[in-house]
């Protein structure tokens, strides 16, 4: 996949297939399902995790456009990979626009890894937050259709309290009683919020305050 190509998926619209899809897949940065049960980094089975323990997890992305969070999702699954990619960026730092966009695709990295380094802020919390991010990536490899739901009922929860609503950046749309789709206002700028868990949703989330985005 050339540059551009990718480029233009990280800016797509997932949210038809990213909320509504029967097995919870997403779809990765070159526009095709990703497939369950797919070996994607260190990822390994493990005791399943509670709805509360993966509100908890998903807490500081729930709000992002859902085209960033299949991103991240995606990405999380190889947190070797995203280590090596912000390493990358800090050595090469004077690559910018088309030129940076080129360097990138010619790495090994997994399509959603190359696409988060369009946002180095985001790739560069997954790096200093590696435990969150590997727990991330198996919570995902795991229980994909228990981390949409998570993600839902947290911005149900957001939206509850009013912290949750269109603005100039972003648009929300209340798709159906149980769907709630974040969409950049402009589709070729993603917008990356930042905020307060614990003041978004009301709850003090102390494992979120040790791995904030």
């Amino acid at each position: 996949m050339n540059a551009n190509r990718w480029k233009k998926a990280i800016v797509a619209i997932l949210c038809s297939v990213f909320f509504n899809y029967p097995s919870g897949l997403l779809y990765g940065a070159q526009g095709q399902p990703a497939e369950a049960g797919t070996d994607s980094g260190n990822p390994t089975e493990a005791a399943p995790m509670t709805a509360a323990q993966l509100q908890a997890l998903v807490a500081p992305i729930a709000l992002y456009p859902d085209a960033l969070v299949a991103q991240i999702l995606a990405g999380s699954t190889f947190p070797d990979q995203i280590a090596v990619a912000s390493y990358w960026l800090g050595e090469n730092k004077s690559l910018t626009g088309s030129a940076l966009m080129q360097a990138v695709d010619k790495q090994t990295w997994d399509p959603s890894v190359k696409a988060l380094t369009q946002f180095q802020s985001v790739l560069n919390n997954m790096t200093q937050n590696l435990s969150w991010t590997s727990s991330l990536g198996e919570a995902y490899h795991n229980q994909q259709a228990d981390v949409m739901t998570a993600v839902q009922t947290l911005r149900a929860q957001a939206q509850a309290k009013g912290n949750l609503k269109s603005t100039p950046q972003i648009t929300v749309v209340q798709q159906s009683p149980q769907v709630i789709v974040i969409q950049p206002a402009n589709p070729q700028i993603v917008y990356v919020p930042q905020y307060n868990p614990a003041v978004i949703y009301g709850t003090p989330y102390a494992e979120v305050q040790r791995a904030p985005l």
